[in-house]
């Protein structure tokens, strides 16, 4: 029962942080197509030039594709301990910019606001090292009995 339980958190997880990554992603899309070719808004979401706004489209496009990786891992979890390993990463060196960025003082007006995102981002990549699935899909590592009787109980 426990692992049912930690497999549904982690199932959750992933698709929390698939549903974020994706919806900042069209943001950012969104936001560089105004500024690059049609310019419907009255004012820009970001105070940036012209290169800030390309890297913004290029970081909410890879932000999507992120996110379809995070959906693929919340369908079949027992298969996505690369995509979970990769995750922490991600958001654990998120963290440490936000922290730098937060020590800089550069940023003062949200330092609250960095260090919340920080720990927000640890916590999320925690998580995804402690729920991730035994066995993790990677070669040569085999998945427990419970898992590969459950997995026999899906394909039936």
């Amino acid at each position: 029962m426990a692992s049912r339980a930690r497999s549904l958190l982690y199932r959750l997880l992933a698709a929390a942080t698939a549903f974020t990554c994706m919806v900042i992603g069209v943001i950012f899309m969104v936001a560089f197509l105004d500024r690059a070719l049609f310019q419907v808004f009255a004012r820009p979401l970001f105070a940036t030039d012209y290169w800030g706004y390309y890297m913004v489209g290029f970081a909410g496009a890879v932000l999507c594709a992120w996110g379809g990786c995070l959906l693929s891992a919340a369908r079949t979890p027992e298969h996505s301990g690369g995509i979970a390993a990769a995750t922490a990463a991600g958001l654990i060196i998120a963290a440490i910019l936000r922290l730098l960025a937060w020590y800089s003082g550069e940023y003062r007006l949200v330092a609250d606001e960095l260090r919340a995102e920080a720990a927000i981002f640890l916590v999320a990549a925690i998580g995804f090292v402690w729920l991730r699935p035994a066995g993790g899909g990677r070669p040569g590592v085999p998945c427990s009995r419970a898992a590969a009787a459950g997995d026999a109980d899906r394909h039936v």
